[in-house]
C-alpha cells in the first residue's frame, strides 16, 4: 500500500529536480509504469556532467516542434523535448534522453571530439561504402548523388532519401555491420550521438566492433563503460 501510494504521488507530480538547476517537466502524462525518478537516478549515475551543461529543462508532452518533424525527441534551444505519447517504457525514455544529451555533450566538447579528424574520416569511409552498395542496386542507381554522401552535415532531403526511398531495413540488409543503426548514417552528428547512446546504454561492445575510432574517442572522454541499472 505504501508503494502504491508513493507511485500515485509520483504520477501526479509535474516537476522533478534533476541536476544543475534542470527540471524534468511533465506537461502531458507519461505511461503509468514509467518512474521518472528512477530514470533520473540512472542518468545521474552514468552520464558525464558535461552532458548537462547548457541544458535548461527537459519537457515531456505533445509539442508542435516534434509533431511537425514527426520526431519522438529533440534537443532544441537548450531544452530537450520528448513526446510523452510515443514512449512506452523506461528504456524508451532512457534511449531518447541519452541520445539528446549526447548532442549537448557534443556541443560542449566539439573540439576534443573532432579536432584530429578521425571520427569524420571513419564516418566518411562508411558513407562511401554505403554509396557503393546502393549504387549496385538498380532501383537507386539513378537517384544517388555522390556529393550527398560526402556531406557530413544533416540534410533534410538526403535524410528523407535514406529513410523513405531506401528505407532503414534495406540499409540493415545491405550493410548490417556498417553503422550501429541506420539512423547513424544521416550525419556525423547523428553518427556520434547514436554511438554515445550505445556506449552508455549498452556498454559499447557492438560500437567497439562497428565503429572502433568513435568508441575509442568516447572511451577517452569518459572511462565508465557499463551502464549501471541498479
Amino acid at each position: 500500500m505504501i508503494q502504491k501510494s508513493h507511485n500515485k504521488i509520483l504520477s501526479e507530480k509535474k516537476r522533478f529536480y534533476f541536476n544543475r538547476g534542470i527540471e524534468f517537466v511533465v506537461k502531458d502524462p507519461l505511461p503509468k509504469d514509467i518512474n521518472i525518478e528512477k530514470v533520473m537516478g540512472l542518468l545521474r549515475s552514468n552520464l558525464p556532467e558535461s552532458c548537462y551543461v547548457g541544458i535548461d529543462n527537459v519537457y515531456f508532452g505533445q509539442y508542435d516542434i516534434l509533431n511537425k518533424r514527426q520526431l519522438t525527441a529533440i534537443h532544441y534551444k537548450n531544452n530537450i523535448y520528448i513526446d510523452s505519447t510515443k514512449v512506452k517504457n523506461e528504456k524508451d525514455v532512457l534511449d531518447d534522453l541519452i541520445h539528446e544529451f549526447a548532442h549537448r555533450f557534443e556541443d560542449n566538447n566539439a573540439e576534443l571530439i573532432y579536432e584530429d579528424g578521425k571520427i569524420v574520416n571513419e564516418f566518411l569511409g562508411k558513407r562511401n561504402r554505403l554509396h557503393d552498395l546502393l549504387s549496385q542496386e538498380m532501383e537507386f542507381k539513378d537517384k544517388i548523388n555522390y556529393f550527398d554522401f560526402i556531406n557530413t552535415k544533416f540534410d533534410k532531403d538526403f535524410d528523407k532519401f535514406l529513410y523513405s526511398d531506401v528505407g532503414y531495413q534495406k540499409i540493415r540488409n545491405l550493410a548490417p555491420t556498417l553503422f550501429i543503426r541506420p539512423y547513424a548514417s544521416t550525419s556525423v552528428r547523428e553518427y556520434f550521438a547514436t554511438g554515445f547512446e550505445d556506449y552508455y546504454l549498452n556498454g559499447g561492445l557492438q560500437l567497439k566492433n562497428i565503429s572502433p575510432i568513435l568508441y575509442d574517442k568516447i572511451l577517452q572522454l569518459d572511462k565508465r563503460q557499463n551502464f549501471r541499472r541498479n
